[in-house]
C-alpha cells in the first residue's frame, strides 16, 4: 500500500508544481529519472544490498508506482527546477537530495523496503550523484540558451 500512497501523493503535488508550458521537454528529466533509478535498483537488489516487498506491480525489481509516481515525477520536477546560476545548483541537488531521502525513509519505515547491505549515507551519495547527473543533462541538452 505504501507504493500506491507514495503515488497518488506524487502526482498530486506534480499537477500541482508542474510548468505545463515547457512540459514535454522536463519529462525527458521524469524519462532519465526513471531509467537511472530502474538501473540502479535492480542492480542494488541483484548485489542483495536491499529489498522490495509487496510491490503489486513489479518495475525492475521494485513497484512499479514508486517508479512511475515518486521517481518519474520527482525527475520531471527536478528539471524544470535547474537554476541557470552555477552557485544555486548545488543547493538545489541537495534540497531534491534530502526530499528523496525523507521518501525514502518513509518507505523503509513502513516496511515496503529493508536494507541489507545498505545505508542511508550509501543513498545520500548515489542522491547527489544521481542529481548532480540530472543537473548537467538538464542544462546541457533540455534547457534553452538564456540570451
Amino acid at each position: 500500500m505504501p507504493w500506491v500512497i507514495s503515488f497518488i501523493v506524487s502526482w498530486i503535488l506534480f499537477f500541482l508544481l508542474v510548468d505545463y508550458k515547457n512540459l514535454k521537454i522536463n519529462l525527458i528529466g521524469g524519462i532519465f529519472a526513471l531509467a537511472l533509478a530502474s538501473f540502479v535498483d535492480w542492480g542494488g537488489q541483484k548485489l542483495e544490498f536491499y529489498d522490495f516487498y509487496d510491490v503489486i506491480i513489479p518495475w525492475a525489481g521494485c513497484s512499479a508506482f514508486y517508479k512511475f509516481g515518486p521517481i518519474f515525477t520527482m525527475g520531471t520536477l527536478f528539471s524544470q527546477s535547474v537554476p541557470r546560476k552555477k552557485l544555486m545548483q548545488p543547493f538545489n541537488i541537495i534540497a531534491f537530495t534530502l526530499l528523496y531521502i525523507f521518501l525514502e525513509l518513509l518507505i523503509l519505515n513502513t516496511h515496503a523496503a529493508e536494507y541489507l547491505q545498505w545505508h542511508v549515507l550509501a543513498s545520500i551519495l548515489i542522491n547527489l550523484l544521481t542529481f548532480s547527473t540530472l543537473t548537467y543533462i538538464t542544462i546541457t541538452f533540455l534547457q534553452k540558451p538564456s540570451t
